[in-house]
């Protein structure tokens, strides 16, 4: 029997990259070797497509980018879907919502570059890419509950998500979304496995064959409930590392 076609999904922040220095650290190694083994490897995070792009070339990797929580993806043979509502709608549905609930939200299109910096620690030219949305709002709330707010959002066509930093608002998608049409593409003979680290990753650990989760930057796991998890010691990078390895093995010994 052929071997399966082997493709990996990737949280970002706090699970490949450092959830303080931004930096891949020991995953940047495994993950050369995932692509050397011909694995074919997806970002998949709340970043830009601009900031997903900055990553790979200044790592000197070739991946596919699955960006803003599933809103479009972008494969690394330049096919592209888009699953996502127009940023400038989201902006306005979201601050419509928020004045019907009566919550305050300010989202990096009410931010300068330099409060950018101060809420994400990046320099300014990672900030500027940050805020190259197309697709999602992140946001901060000033006033008022998120489940008031999410109510609100729901009217106006808007879902709620809460990633390690911000809250997001987007359409009717979710990276799960993203991750199923790739899987999809591939054809039938596919082993997929996704790594990620917080509550926004749910929906795609569950469309993959093997979910693994990394430790946080406090060392704990986020109580995640999805089916025949795979829990990996150690926090992001370190765990992501891990988790690699054992793909690879897994690849291998097909």
């Amino acid at each position: 029997m052929e071997r399966p076609q082997t493709v990996v999904f990737t949280d970002l922040d706090g699970t490949f990259l450092d959830h303080e220095t931004y930096q891949p650290g020991p995953a940047l190694g495994a993950l050369e070797e995932l692509l050397a083994a011909e694995i074919e490897v997806y970002f998949c995070s709340a970043k830009t497509r601009a900031e997903q792009q900055a990553i790979a070339g200044e790592i000197g990797v070739e991946v596919g980018f699955i960006v803003e929580n599933g809103a479009a993806l972008y494969a690394a043979d330049g096919s592209a879907a888009v699953f996502g509502m127009p940023y400038l709608q989201v902006r306005e549905a979201l601050h419509n919502a928020a004045t019907a609930c009566g919550a305050i939200v300010r989202g990096y299109g009410d931010m300068d570059v330099a409060e950018v910096m101060e809420h994400t620690g990046l320099d300014e030219r990672r900030a500027r890419y940050a805020q190259d949305r197309e697709f999602t709002e992140s946001f901060i709330i000033q006033q008022g509950g998120p489940y008031e707010l999410s109510q609100a959002m729901g009217e106006y066509g808007l879902r709620l998500q809460r990633g390690a930093r911000f809250w997001t608002a987007q359409g009717e998608h979710d990276k799960g979304i993203a991750v199923r049409h790739v899987i999809a593409g591939l054809g039938a003979n596919v082993e997929s496995f996704g790594l990620g680290d917080f509550d926004n990753d749910i929906e795609m650990l569950v469309a993959v064959d093997t979910p693994m989760l990394v430790q946080q930057h406090d060392g704990t796991w986020r109580d995640l409930h999805v089916e025949d998890m795979v829990r990996l010691s150690g926090i992001g990078p370190i765990g992501w590392q891990g988790g690699a390895e054992m793909i690879l093995r897994r690849h291998n010994s097909r």
